[in-house]
């Protein structure tokens, strides 16, 4: 039998662990359940991740590179409010594979990690402040090619659309049905319609 390579069990390590801290929460999770769910020993687990709130760190940036490739590779089409919707669907389709079991793991960990150590909030932020900017960057472009503003600051709208998935993701856990996540995408689809003010002839 040919042992793990180190790089190879780490990676298993956080993998399994994102799965496992999406469904209970980083502190609800003991690290006997950890080391059950990996199946490795607990002195190979503390070699890899010297504590806890390491191994939580680990898998947050490991989810934040995943989301980053994941918005890029999703925001896609030849408009730009289509672009937003596209990748809010894609996000749904993710949700749905899992049932929407656990939901959201940046929204899980923004109300339980943050109040500790602030390595967590510093990729929470990270992870919110480039999807916040990818909504903007695509709303600008919008208003651009319309020639005239939406009814609100593209600040605050994309706040909005960031909300709405995560208020849908967090409805379609409680209910298990995507059918809450869809109808926020479809008032999202709405809300993003600019409509042009009345011309004077």
């Amino acid at each position: 039998m040919i042992p793990a390579r180190p790089r190879d069990t780490r990676e298993h390590i956080i993998k399994t662990c994102r799965q496992l801290f999406t469904a209970r929460g980083f502190v609800s999770t003991p690290i006997s359940a950890v080391i059950e769910a990996t199946g490795v020993k607990k002195g190979n687990l503390y070699y890899y991740f010297p504590s806890k709130e390491a191994l939580g760190l680990a898998v947050l940036e490991d989810a934040r590179d995943d989301f980053f490739a994941l918005l890029e590779a999703s925001c896609v089409g030849p408009d730009p409010v289509e672009r937003i919707i596209n990748s809010c669907t894609v996000l749904l389709q993710q949700m749905e594979k899992d049932n929407f079991v656990g939901g959201c793991l940046f929204g899980n960990a923004a109300l339980e990690m943050t109040e500790g150590d602030t390595r967590f909030a510093e990729v929470l932020h990270s992870v919110f402040g480039h999807w916040l900017a990818r909504v903007e960057e695509c709303l600008h472009e919008a208003e651009s090619l319309a020639g005239c503003p939406f009814s609100l600051p593209v600040p605050r709208l994309a706040k909005l659309v960031v909300a709405a998935v995560e208020g849908g993701i967090m409805m379609s856990r409680l209910n298990r049905s995507r059918d809450d996540f869809q109808d926020c995408i479809l008032a999202l689809q709405t809300i993003l319609r600019i409509e042009e003010p009345d011309r004077q002839i």
